[in-house]
């Protein structure tokens, strides 16, 4: 089994990061809560297989409470840990700054990705209910229906105490 590395993301990063979001996650600017946010513009952690990123984490570095504003793995690496390890260093950084929670916005379809942060001590704080259609009036492309034939509707928070 070839070796994960997980580093701090870097500037000279960026089209390796772009090239991961645009194939996985419709690119790097991610609506929720009625905004767009860039999220390769904020600090995370990259996951490397070879000379190729596999894998992503951003957050938003603020005290006392942070948001985890992306996780995305390539669809042929999911499965395998990267997720959770990504999210995990998001984690011990966010501790060491002096955060205290973190919380993240998925859509309601996004059942891998509920699994994942529920594994790993994340709690359903609120649902948004028709956000993601209200967002689309920003961000078109999201797209109406998504993984196992759910439709896209709404958003849903999540919190993790550190």
């Amino acid at each position: 089994m070839p070796t994960i590395a997980i580093r701090p993301l870097a500037d000279d990063d960026t089209a390796a990061a772009e090239a991961l979001l645009d194939a996985e996650m419709a690119g790097r600017r991610q609506a929720r809560l009625g905004e767009v946010v860039d999220v390769l513009a904020l600090p995370g952690f990259a996951a490397w297989l070879d000379d190729a990123v596999v894998g992503l984490a951003t957050w938003t570095r603020e005290r006392p409470r942070a948001e985890l504003a992306l996780v995305a793995v390539a669809a042929r690496h999911r499965g395998a840990g990267i997720g959770g390890a990504l999210l995990e260093w998001v984690a011990a950084a966010a501790r060491k700054h002096g955060t205290h929670t973190l919380w993240l916005v998925t859509t309601n379809d996004n059942l891998d990705a509920l699994r994942l942060y529920q594994r790993h001590a994340f709690r359903l704080a609120a649902l948004h209910a028709g956000a993601v259609d209200a967002a689309r009036q920003v961000k078109p492309e999201i797209p109406r229906v998504g993984r196992y034939g759910i439709p896209v509707h709404d958003e849903v928070v999540l919190e993790r105490r550190l």
